[in-house]
């Protein structure tokens, strides 16, 4: 089966933008809408409100996930967090989360790391997540993280750098850009 294919779109002051954060894409939902009719699954949104504490736009979330799947990077803030588990977002992390290990909806949590080496330096335990981003992805992390019963998920560009047996072990792929 071929890897999940995700877009990014980036989520400020209740605006979609293209990663380049020049170009305004529209309503967050009305993009949404136009993603999913190109038969899209999973939206991945770097809401930067929200990487600040801001809750701005969770009233978004609510009625995006009423017809589409989205995973959100925020800030590791108990509120923020609570609301997007509430409305069955998956959650995108970098850094710990004050009581992180008392979750109990692992399956919605997503690490976003450079490296496993990187995770443990940070005091980032993966056994708390569902799936791992890596950024600077390579064949050895790929296998690990695999191998450690995790979905593996690669930008774009390090995909496309791996070999065909480490291609085979990654769940999705998140795109370059947003169209």
């Amino acid at each position: 089966m071929p890897p999940l294919k995700i877009p990014v779109v980036f989520i400020r002051d209740k605006q979609a933008f293209a990663q380049d954060m020049l170009s305004s894409l529209g309503k967050p939902i009305d993009v949404a809408k136009r993603m999913k009719e190109d038969g899209y699954k999973l939206i991945h949104i770097v809401d930067l409100d929200a990487l600040n504490g801001n809750s701005a736009n969770l009233d978004i979330y609510d009625k995006l996930t009423y017809f589409i799947n989205v995973q959100v990077e925020c800030a590791p803030k108990d509120a923020i967090i609570k609301k997007l588990l509430s409305l069955k977002c998956r959650i995108v992390l970098d850094s710990p989360a004050p009581g992180f290990s008392l979750l109990k909806e692992k399956n919605l949590l997503v690490a976003k790391i450079k490296s496993i080496e990187d995770a443990k330096k940070k005091g980032f335990g993966l056994s708390d997540f569902h799936d791992v981003i890596l950024e600077n992805a390579s064949d050895e992390e790929i296998e690990k993280i695999t191998a450690l019963g995790k979905r593996a998920l690669a930008l774009e560009s390090d995909y496309e750098r791996l070999k065909p047996e480490s291609k085979k072990l990654v769940w999705g792929i998140i795109l370059s850009s947003s169209s």
